[in-house]
């Protein structure tokens, strides 16, 4: 077996091994396209035998506030090569460079803002094993949601009303904004930036904000990863404007952007928050994930 970086040529190749050895997060090639070559100082290997790609592992940097993480973003093997030390090989060599580039710790799948999933999806049984075998710690558990789009028409004129009397306006955000959005990110979330960047460059901007004297109280955004997917996300109200009902609101103004580009169904990643989700828009818990991380 022999370990070395994909070429981009074999795409397709890897594309079609990731089918069929990760069945419950099948894409399409183009999504795979971006989830393999979209991180400039991201590691792509191959796994080699008898000349057949038999593996795949890409790993990625995660900044986050005073920490950088490495993360596995995909890690795949040929069912019919497993238990031959393929994929813990692909986990060593993509943790050894990580820990070059700067990581101090290595999770799996999570790495926002650009991720497939937020952790091991439960229904992969031999995952635990296979993970734990190597140092890692389950860190607890994530879900993803989902939202039947016509289910609603997600209209919310009588309460944006509402808030209008109270003096606060809830718009589809522009890059004029920027700045006040900025602060409020600073202040609360400022690891959301990346992907709140990604909505204001989006066409239409796919992110809303709501406003009160020149201040913004609260956003919403959707588009910013998976996009062909329909997942919404991230979204958060200041905590002095909690209460007034401008997180619904917002969360429904993207369904219904999600709704009108033709998506059936919405994703909610990573989600936390579950009884509001389920209280504005009818979200369920679609999938459940395992989280993990070693040192590095």
């Amino acid at each position: 077996m022999t370990l070395r970086p994909l070429r981009r040529d074999e795409t397709d190749a890897a594309h079609a091994l990731w089918q069929r050895s990760a069945p419950h997060d099948a894409v399409a090639l183009d999504l795979f396209h971006e989830k393999v070559w979209g991180e400039p100082a991201g590691v792509v290997l191959a796994a080699e035998t008898d000349s057949r790609l038999v593996g795949l592992g890409v790993g990625v940097l995660w900044t986050v506030p005073a920490a950088v993480r490495g993360s596995l973003r995909l890690l795949a093997v040929a069912p019919e090569a497993r238990r031959r030390g393929i994929g813990a090989a692909l986990v060593d060599a993509l943790a050894d460079a990580l820990r070059q580039r700067g990581a101090t710790a290595l999770r799996v799948a999570e790495a926002a803002p650009n991720y497939l999933t937020p952790g091991v999806d439960v229904r992969y049984a031999a995952a635990p094993e296979f993970l734990e075998a190597l140092g890692f710690e389950r860190l607890g558990e994530s879900v993803n949601l989902g939202v039947d789009l016509a289910s609603s028409d997600w209209h919310t004129g009588p309460e944006e009303t509402s808030l209008a009397e109270a003096g606060v306006e809830i718009r589809r955000g522009h890059r004029a904004a920027r700045d006040a959005l900025g602060r409020l990110l600073d202040a609360n979330w400022p690891g959301w930036r990346p992907e709140v960047g990604i909505a204001l460059r989006r066409e239409p901007i796919s992110l809303h904000v709501a406003v009160r004297e020149g201040s913004v109280l609260g956003f919403s955004c959707h588009s910013t990863n998976n996009a062909e997917l329909g997942w919404f996300g991230p979204m958060g109200t200041s905590p002095e404007a909690r209460g007034l009902g401008i997180g619904a609101i917002l969360l429904r103004r993207c369904l219904r952007d999600l709704r009108q580009q033709g998506h059936e169904r919405a994703t909610i990643a990573w989600a936390a928050a579950l009884p509001f989700y389920e209280r504005s828009c009818g979200a369920t818990v679609a999938r459940r994930f395992w989280r993990y991380e070693r040192p590095l």
